[in-house]
């Protein structure tokens, strides 16, 4: 019963107002981003509509929640981003350079389809104190389940 409602007051608040964590690093993916790997300059948005992702002043991504095919956390969302980008046609050695570097880290692996049907991942690390959150509100918005679940 618990569970049931701590689902539905994060999904009122994610149509209310939206989430946004800013202590985020982007650690790699299919998104060609040059970011410090020591700078937490990333922000994640997510409302019941769209996941966006700002990464440093001028990356940004969007997406729509049906988008989403794979939510992944730790070892396994490190794993699963680095097999999509290393299989990626439009993989490139800056695209893979945030997930060869491996440590203990709260690891969130976004996995989608672009609008051409392209699939398309991103590697998150979140601060520890915000990473059940974003899991929380991620698989709340988009319907599916996190792989590897803390």
């Amino acid at each position: 019963m618990r569970r049931v409602l701590a689902f539905l007051l994060i999904a009122i608040l994610a149509d209310a107002a939206g989430n946004s964590w800013n202590k985020i690093r982007y650690s790699g993916g299919s998104v060609e981003a040059k970011v410090n790997p020591f700078d937490w300059n990333t922000t994640l948005t997510v409302t019941s509509d769209a996941i966006a992702l700002q990464i440093g002043p001028r990356q940004s991504l969007r997406l729509k929640p049906t988008q989403v095919t794979v939510l992944s956390y730790g070892s396994e969302a490190h794993r699963r981003v680095a097999d999509m980008v290393a299989l990626s046609v439009v993989a490139t050695p800056l695209a893979l350079f945030g997930i060869l570097h491996k440590s203990k880290v709260h690891f969130i692996g976004i996995e989608y389809k672009t609008e051409d049907s392209m699939p398309g991942a991103v590697l998150l690390e979140a601060d520890k104190n915000n990473y059940r959150d974003i899991l929380k509100v991620l698989s709340t918005v988009t319907g599916k389940s996190v792989e590897n679940a803390p």
